[in-house]
């Protein structure tokens, strides 16, 4: 039985920014097929806005490399790339770590920020979705690379976040070694053991990356399994 875990994600209105995160939230979440193209009118007749604001999510969506724009075709969902998430993993791996470099330097501020205990209650049972897992982790690599005190760091962090989420969800999802780490991740940045921390997320991003192959390869064959 999963130990029971506590994290909240996000959801957008359709107001103003709100319609920006509606639209991510469901990219990211993969509720839109992967290299198909996104249509802006249903989408829009679905949040009850115009289809200006739809377009300019998607933009802002693209600019951030979360979807396609093909000039003269439209929005795309795109496909997972095996190479471009091991890059993104890499590249959060050393920001986090740098981050955890400035805690232990003390080099850009006094103190720290408390760490979350996104444990919640641990003695009880209970199993937490994948979805929320996902969530947990993207609380812990931002509430990290905050301590940094550096907006362009976590700006990047929170940006690979969404990049890899739905990667991050199924991974946990289809192996159950997932569940270890994470708890491992949790306890141990709430607990300030930051140099079990830092090796914490070595193995956690090692782990996920040798997982990789075989995780997208499942992903293939469940897309083109006939339903029904």
């Amino acid at each position: 039985m999963r130990t029971a875990l506590h994290g909240k994600g996000s959801t957008g209105g359709t107001a103003g920014n709100g319609v920006y995160e509606n639209v991510k939230a469901r990219v990211i979440a993969h509720d839109f097929p992967a290299g198909k193209r996104i249509l802006i009118e249903p989408l829009a007749d679905q949040l009850f806005v115009s289809s200006t604001p739809i377009r300019e999510a998607l933009i802002r969506l693209a600019a951030e490399r979360i979807i396609k724009d093909v000039p003269k075709a439209g929005f795309f969902v795109k496909e997972i790339s095996e190479s471009e998430v091991t890059d993104l993993y890499s590249l959060q791996q050393l920001l986090l770590e740098w981050c955890l470099r400035v805690i232990d330097e003390g080099a850009q501020r006094a103190g720290i920020l408390k760490p979350p205990n996104l444990l919640g209650d641990i003695g009880s049972t209970g199993e937490v979705s994948a979805a929320i897992a996902a969530y947990i982790l993207d609380e812990i690599f931002v509430h990290i690379s905050m301590q940094s005190g550096n907006s362009d760091v976590v700006h990047i962090v929170r940006n690979i976040n969404d990049r890899t989420h739905y990667v991050r969800k199924k991974d946990y999802e289809t192996f159950a070694s997932a569940e270890t780490t994470l708890l491992r991740l949790c306890q141990t940045y709430y607990q300030k053991q930051f140099g079990e921390l830092r090796e914490g997320l070595r193995i956690y991003f090692r782990e996920a990356t040798e997982r990789l192959p075989s995780l997208l390869r499942a992903q293939r064959v469940s897309a083109i399994k006939p339903r029904g």
